[in-house]
């Protein structure tokens, strides 16, 4: 498949598989992302009205539950997707560079949380591990993204908010599930 060919999800699904591992964004090296894998009509475009549309964006929960594939923030605390194959490899990688988290630490507790609730929206997680008040939301996203780099988490879905004519909006909230 060649770059700049991918018009759908399944075609982005079908070069994932080819390739073993994609970050969904630019990250330094030219031509390696599913942004730049896509045809340009499935880019970021903002409109005139200063709303905005990105299929890429849109295909993310469909390439994950379509193809099996992990998705979280894997390489340097960016987004990509790593296909069924490659998972098993990838994942013994990372955990021998990021051992298991110590008994009693917060991401320990992140992880029992998941492990006694099941897949849950980080909004949710947040607040059951009792991340509340100001500022928080980032400290949490922090140890969310250092249990991503182990991949001790991943996303398996994403939840999108509800405007009053019932049409999603938003980034989308990432439902995280212990690995």
């Amino acid at each position: 498949m060649k770059i700049n060919e991918i018009y759908n999800c399944s075609g982005l699904v079908e070069y994932i598989n080819e390739i073993g591992f994609l970050p969904l964004l630019h990250m330094g090296l030219d031509g390696w992302s599913a942004e730049e894998a896509v045809d340009e009509e499935c880019r970021y475009v903002t409109l005139p009205d200063g709303g905005w549309e990105w299929p890429l964006w849109e295909w993310k929960g469909d390439i994950i539950r379509e193809s099996g594939c992990a998705y979280g923030k894997f390489f340097a605390r960016k987004a990509a997707f790593i296909s069924r194959e490659w998972w098993p490899d990838f994942c013994n990688w990372r955990r021998n560079v990021y051992p298991h988290p110590e008994e009693s630490s917060i991401e320990d507790m992140i992880l029992q949380t998941l492990q006694e609730n099941g897949s849950m929206i980080t909004r949710d997680l947040r607040k059951a591990c009792g991340f509340t008040g100001t500022k928080m939301r980032g400290k949490f996203d922090t140890y969310i993204s250092r249990l991503e780099m182990g991949c001790y988490i991943v996303t398996e879905d994403f939840v999108y908010s509800k405007d009053r004519h019932g049409r999603n909006y938003g980034w989308g909230m990432v439902v995280a599930y212990h690995a």
